[in-house]
């Protein structure tokens, strides 16, 4: 050729982007899937790990939850089923989030696609280090921890948590009213060096609406502060709930109503005790303050 150039050099010219071959790009582009998929499969065994240790955290507890539910019949909110299930929506995220990163390997460019990796893999150790926190308070607190307890031992001469009651609830046909527990004395030792005196006055229980006729909606609408203020770690250094006794005074024909309004709207908010036997203190008076 004119130039000097041969056929075959002209070839390989054509054969080459950015100054790489074909060949040179595919094998970096494979080595590229490879780190991502090498992230996948330690998130995999992190999943696994975290749910064989939580099986096994679940078997050492279950007689302790049994003891706990009985004879008070304290309702979790089935928390055992949500866990696993947020458990199985962050693996599906996971690898919904890694399966991007393979595409865009493909097709865009190759510092784009790393970086994209790495950010995965910062996001895998994070959820790792969240699963250990998780899977530790599991291991010292339990399930649907007690914002207000005391210590109690138990029959093989270890100690449990046994929640202070903060509200009385009395569903009724067409309302519910609250009335509120005395506040117990102390405070958690173990936890916080505030008493539980000092934390309601932070919740401001006293301003709550006692001794009034409530609807579901009103009633969520002034104490979910308190379930927030337990779920999002402001009262203990962990999530926790606070627990309330209920009495079903409902008439027999509206037992649909008692069933919604403590089912949907009680338990959305706090742990629960179904009161049987005593009776409910409000009852004569008209308004009843504690």
């Amino acid at each position: 050729m004119a130039d000097g150039s041969t056929p075959e050099n002209s070839a390989y010219r054509r054969g080459t982007v950015l100054g790489l071959t074909v060949a040179e790009v595919f094998i970096l582009l494979l080595f590229l899937v490879l780190i991502a998929l090498l992230a996948l499969v330690r998130d995999w065994e992190v999943e696994r790990s975290a749910a064989r240790d939580e099986s096994e955290v679940l078997q050492a507890w279950r007689g302790v939850l049994e003891e706990f539910k009985e004879p008070e019949e304290i309702a979790t909110l089935r928390l055992q089923k949500e866990a696993a299930e947020r458990a199985s929506e962050r693996h599906r995220e996971r690898a919904e989030a890694l399966q991007e990163v393979i595409e865009k390997s493909k097709n865009a460019g190759m510092a784009e696609a790393v970086e994209e990796a790495l950010a995965q893999a910062e996001s895998a150790r994070q959820a790792a280090r969240q699963a250990k926190h998780e899977l530790h308070m599991l291991r010292t607190k339990g399930i649907n921890p007690p914002c207000w307890y005391r210590t109690v031992p138990t029959e093989d001469g270890a100690t449990r948590e046994k929640a202070h009651y903060t509200f009385k609830i009395a569903v009724f046909d067409e309302h519910m009213v609250v009335l509120r527990e005395a506040t117990p004395p102390g405070g958690a030792a173990d936890d916080s060096d505030d008493s539980f005196a000092i934390e309601a006055g932070r919740l401001k229980l006293d301003a709550l609406p006692y001794g009034q006729p409530l609807s579901n909606r009103a009633f969520r609408e002034h104490f979910a502060a308190v379930r927030d203020a337990g779920q999002s770690a402001q009262v203990r250094t962990y999530p926790c709930i606070f627990f309330v006794r209920v009495w079903d005074r409902t008439s027999p024909s509206a037992k649909n109503r008692w069933q919604r309004a403590n089912d949907e709207t009680i338990e959305s908010l706090f742990g629960t005790y179904r009161v049987k036997d005593d009776p409910w203190p409000g009852e004569g008076t008209s308004i009843a303050r504690m």
